[in-house]
């Protein structure tokens, strides 16, 4: 009744939403390509391969679920090289990205709408052999065809925040009937997480602890991409130069940064200022901002540069990890002004002492580790950006002591996505 229910509200929500998404498809751009794909219309060429069938689906949302799908696919296929992987994402970026990364040796599609009429007909297709949802990419209709075809759903790299909990405690039996009922397995990121999907009704044997595959740096490393430090060396920003990159902002922490900034040329003249936007359509509006405080600045998507240049707004997607590359502090975006933050990780890979803000609840647990252990700065208030950063740019050993606890930290989720990749493939019948 209530999978009835629904289906049959959905179609006026879709409607009434329209507009809203539209104005923000117009904004962002790309959505356009392959927008039916939504809707179950392939082109003659990617139908003729989904109909191979004996997929291994693995629904990601945007761009860090993708990354982290990715991750989960490449070991799926080392462990059983037979294993066919389709990829299906929400955004325009995330499916983007997906193409570049993939080339060839997966499927990418657009994730459908979650309507049962529509959903019966992909999935006969694409016959998936296995489904895995990256994080929380619950869908009521998608997990009842799943279990009409007695497909097994794996929720991997399953993260519930105490907030998400009590939301699901408040409508527990329909969430157990829609969801829980419905899941084969959830591989948790920890054992806190564990214990709150468990407290929501799963069965014990039905959680697993496998670590955080979006942690998980196990034999990772990041070279820097030569060609993009000579695009940024013929512009005179060589490595002698520091640099101060805060990554996926929110509004208002560009102009936090922008002070910051101001605040610290008087100690370091040479300092230059990277902004990376979470959506780079507000690239009008940080430009705005550069303008009005007399920043030089220029863009990412244009290759002039001035002599006096100072500042750089990337209006790019997928660039963030090779600027983190190039950076000497980086602050982390939605830390400060938004709630949740963004994932500290990309940029300790990359070697880099990281500041973040007060607000870091979706990394809560690691966070914590890494201010425990000394492996990150945490701010409480935007008055302790400038100190904490013209700390690390004065002190070189500081910042290096910062990255090496960092390091330590993340060896606890080694073999994390190994462990994900062999429950995966676990025979059916164990189940």
């Amino acid at each position: 009744m209530l999978l009835f229910l629904y289906n049959l509200l959905l179609p006026f929500f879709l409607i009434v939403s329209f507009p809203f998404y539209l104005r923000r498809m117009i904004r962002r751009g790309g959505y356009a390509r392959n927008f039916f794909q939504r809707f179950g219309f392939f082109s003659h060429r990617i139908k003729a391969e989904l109909s191979k069938g004996g997929w291994t689906w693995i629904r990601a949302v945007s761009v860090g679920e993708v990354l982290t799908g990715l991750r989960l696919a490449q070991e799926l296929q080392k462990q059983d090289p037979g294993c066919r992987i389709l990829i299906s994402t929400t955004t325009s970026t995330g499916y983007q990205l997906g193409l570049e990364r993939t080339k060839g040796w997966a499927q990418v599609i657009y994730s459908p709408i979650d309507f049962y009429p529509l959903l019966r007909p992909i999935w006969d297709l694409v016959e998936p052999k296995r489904v895995v949802l990256i994080d929380s990419d619950l869908w009521p209709s998608f997990l009842a065809v799943a279990r009409k075809n007695r497909t097994p759903v794996f929720l991997a790299n399953a993260r519930l925040s105490p907030r998400s909990e009590s939301r699901y405690r408040r409508f527990r039996p329909m969430a157990k009937l829609l969801f829980w009922n419905r899941l084969t397995a959830v591989l948790a990121q920890d054992r806190p997480d564990a214990r709150r999907w468990i407290g929501l009704g799963l069965r014990t044997e039905q959680v697993s602890v496998t670590g955080s595959i979006k942690y998980d740096t196990e034999g990772a490393t990041q070279e820097p991409n030569l060609r993009f430090v000579r695009w940024l060396e013929q512009r005179g920003i060589d490595s002698t130069r520091p640099r101060l990159l805060g990554g996926s902002l929110h509004p208002g922490e560009e102009e936090l940064l922008i002070t910051v900034f101001q605040l610290l040329r008087t100690d370091f003249p040479d300092l230059f200022l990277v902004l990376v936007p979470r959506h780079f359509e507000r690239t009008p509006e940080v430009e705005t901002l550069l303008r009005s405080h007399s920043i030089p600045y220029a863009l990412r998507s244009r290759a002039e540069f001035a002599r006096d240049t100072n500042a750089l707004i990337v209006d790019s997607t997928g660039e963030l990890n090779d600027f983190y590359q190039t950076a000497t502090v980086v602050v982390i975006g939605k830390s400060f002004r938004g709630i949740g933050g963004q994932n500290p990780v990309e940029p300790i890979l990359a070697g880099k002492p990281v500041v973040c803000g007060p607000h870091m609840e979706n990394f809560k647990f690691l966070v914590a580790e890494l201010v425990r252990e000394g492996g990150i700065k945490q701010l409480t208030a935007d008055a302790e950006l400038a100190p904490a950063v013209r700390h690390l740019l004065m002190n070189p050993k500081s910042a290096a002591q910062l990255v090496s606890n960092a390091d330590r930290v993340l060896t606890h989720h080694h073999g994390a996505t190994a462990r994900a990749a062999a429950l995966v493939l676990e025979p059916g019948e164990s189940w």
